[in-house]
């Protein structure tokens, strides 16, 4: 218990630890997270590196986007808490076409957030630990290490099956860049 207290990583790993732990969802709730869960592949969005070494290697603007299969959240009050595995990229290129720069984490997560209320905006927050990839072209290499990262974010459910988010995600350098950065778009379902 000790470590836990004092380490980030252990409290993040505490968290998912307990955002697995969850119970099963019924059959009828099985099949909306499954449409959520394919929804993740259609959703269009950027991500912008916000450090100099990040845009030097990878580039500017690139298409970006997030997939998470988390368990049912845990309420908590006002806060939801869900455990899983994240992914998240961004590349020269649209999916399912790859080459080219390319940023991704992939890994198990936690996700803090309020209940889903359509019309009103939703915070929230990440974190994980992850195999951190970066391919640049432009310098010419391919690195994967571990890495931990965290983002911060607001979601807008517009419509039943569409939702507009942004968020800040910090992460430890990998092959010494930085691929912090702003991420937008729109999620389906």
């Amino acid at each position: 218990m000790r470590i836990l207290r004092k380490s980030p990583a252990g409290m993040a790993g505490a968290a998912l630890a307990m955002g697995l732990a969850s119970a099963t969802l019924p059959a009828a709730a099985q099949t909306n997270r499954a449409l959520q869960q394919f929804g993740g592949f259609l959703s269009v969005g950027g991500y912008a590196f916000t450090d100099s070494s990040g845009r030097a290697a990878l580039g500017d603007l690139k298409f970006g986007g997030s997939t998470s299969f988390y368990t049912r959240p845990r309420h908590f009050g006002a806060f939801n808490l869900a455990g899983g595995l994240l992914i998240v990229s961004a590349s020269d290129h649209f999916l399912p076409f790859s080459g080219g720069n390319e940023f991704q984490l992939i890994g198990p997560a936690f996700r803090v957030d309020t209940p889903r209320v359509l019309g009103r905006v939703r915070p929230y927050l990440t974190g994980g630990l992850f195999a951190g990839r970066i391919r640049s072209e432009r310098l010419g290499f391919d690195r994967t290490n571990f890495t931990p990262s965290v983002s911060v974010g607001a979601e807008y459910p517009f419509a039943r099956y569409f939702t507009l988010y942004a968020d800040y995600r910090v992460s430890q350098r990998i092959h010494d860049v930085s691929t912090d950065g702003v991420s937008f778009g729109i999620r389906v379902f």
